[in-house]
């Protein structure tokens, strides 16, 4: 006898009284094969989220509700391609990646789909204190004291507990209510009310760590691997990688925990940058250390590169006097671009950048006075008189395309601002009433407005009034 599909055979032994094996057959009931499915997970993270949860959609027509972080399952799904949708998030709250996402679900068999949905404070709560720009990312703080990240998480710089890229802003996890944050190039620092240090991201994980050493800091500045903090009393502090002087210490060891800075000086202005750090003293003299090319002077130690095809390189592994410059209250790093503010609002610039061509500062041109600036990468940019923001090294005019100007050009749009942020390809800049605005590249969601188009205009980040 031949089983069919739903049976199978069953053979019985009899002993007869002759000694022979006889057999019978029986038909047993074989399990049903399991219908094809979509299974749905969505995680939820930040402030303000909608207890009611969302609705997972199929384009076959089946959905189903689902919590803010749940699992369903969606049996009877035709087997072969699909698009599967999260619906009903707030308007506050951001489906992070696509949406719909395509799957393939195969016969007898469950596709899985995970979606990420981030929540800012809801609109009237986020007015921001301040914004910084940082290696492909962004971050501020608003007026409650709550800090957000977006953009690049490869490291976890965001600070929300993964490693997901965000083009909207997520909150910093831990609870921290924050006086600033400054991102670097992976890892981003704050300083808490009680002026204690937090760092994530490279080398200390996707949430806040307290910084040992239970130094209390006024100011705090993330260059390319190491990190800078200034004390109420004007002392420098630095930690990170030191291979290239740039913690300022006066040898090359790296250093977990803040280390006091060489030489004495006191500071009112300290700036970290790639591989180097610069401050301004008490007095108002600039002062550098680290890689040569941005220091204000010529280097005589020689610092091995870890690129055999770059040779050897020069660094200052102490502070020393920017030469020929002005008195400055302010002093801002780049890679390989260095600019100061007199106390009257006057702008010099000097590195190795070729275009600027000045190992000494030099004013840059346009007459111009700012009331702020920041610096980063080659390019300089600072709040004139009247609140209009300017920009002048090199401006990019499309994603990841520029070009050098050194005179300041306005930036279109004709937002006034209280203080701008230079980041790698994009900038940003808060309006006089907390309204945060990057315009730049945006490959990463460094923009905040929730998409990954660039923008030469401010667009404003999403989950402001």
């Amino acid at each position: 006898m031949k089983a069919t599909r739903a049976t199978h055979l069953a053979l019985v032994a009899v002993l007869g009284g002759t000694g022979s094996l006889t057999t019978a057959c029986r038909d047993i009931a074989q399990p049903a094969a399991p219908a094809p499915a979509v299974r749905a997970t969505v995680t939820t993270i930040g402030v303000d989220i909608d207890p009611d949860g969302y609705r997972v959609s199929v384009d076959d027509g089946s959905e189903r509700a689902i919590g803010t972080n749940a699992t369903v399952t969606i049996a009877d799904i035709p087997a072969g391609d699909h698009a599967v949708r999260l619906e009903g998030a707030a308007a506050n709250c951001t489906v992070d990646g696509s949406n719909p996402r395509a799957v393939t679900v195969v016969a007898a068999g469950t596709a899985d789909v995970a979606f990420t949905v981030a929540c800012i404070a809801l609109t009237g709560s986020a007015a921001f204190a301040s914004v910084s720009a940082g290696y492909f990312y962004s971050c501020a703080v608003n007026t409650d004291g709550v800090a957000y990240c977006w953009g690049s998480n490869a490291y976890g710089q965001l600070g929300d507990g993964s490693t997901i890229d965000r083009r909207t802003p997520a909150v910093v996890a831990g609870g921290l209510t924050f006086t600033l944050v400054s991102p670097g190039v992976g890892t981003t620092c704050g300083l808490t009310t009680g002026r204690r240090a937090y760092c994530w991201g490279d080398g200390y994980g996707p949430t806040p760590v307290a910084v040992a050493g239970g130094i209390s800091f006024v100011a705090i500045t993330v260059g390319k691997q190491h990190v800078c903090g200034l004390t109420a009393e004007g002392g420098g502090y630095c930690w990170g990688d030191n291979w290239l002087g740039a913690l300022g210490t006066g040898d090359a060891a790296s250093s977990p925990t803040p280390a006091p800075v060489a030489g004495g000086l006191t500071f009112t202005s300290l700036s970290a940058g790639w591989y180097y750090t610069c401050g301004v003293t008490t007095g108002g003299a600039a002062y550098c250390w680290g890689v040569d090319g941005a220091l204000g002077f010529s280097a005589t130690e020689v610092c091995d590169w870890d690129e055999p095809t770059q040779g050897p390189l020069k660094c200052s592994r102490r502070p020393a006097a920017v030469e020929g410059g002005p008195s400055l209250a302010l002093i801002g790093t780049g890679e390989g671009f260095t600019c100061g503010l007199t106390p009257d609002g006057a702008a010099y610039c000097w590195g190795s950048y070729p275009e600027s061509g000045s190992v000494n500062p030099v004013p840059v041109p346009g007459g111009l006075t700012f009331a702020g600036f920041g610096v980063a990468a080659q390019r300089g940019c600072g709040v004139a008189t009247g609140g209009g923001a300017q920009c002048w090294g090199w401006i990019p005019v499309a994603p990841y395309q520029g070009e050098f100007s050194a005179r300041p050009t306005a930036v279109p749009g004709g937002l006034s601002f209280a203080a701008v942020s230079v980041g790698w390809y994009h900038t940003c800049g808060v309006t006089p009433n907390g309204t945060a605005y990057c315009w730049g590249a945006n490959a990463n969601g460094e923009l905040g407005n929730g998409s990954q188009t660039s923008s030469i205009i401010p667009v404003k980040v999403t989950g402001q009034p």
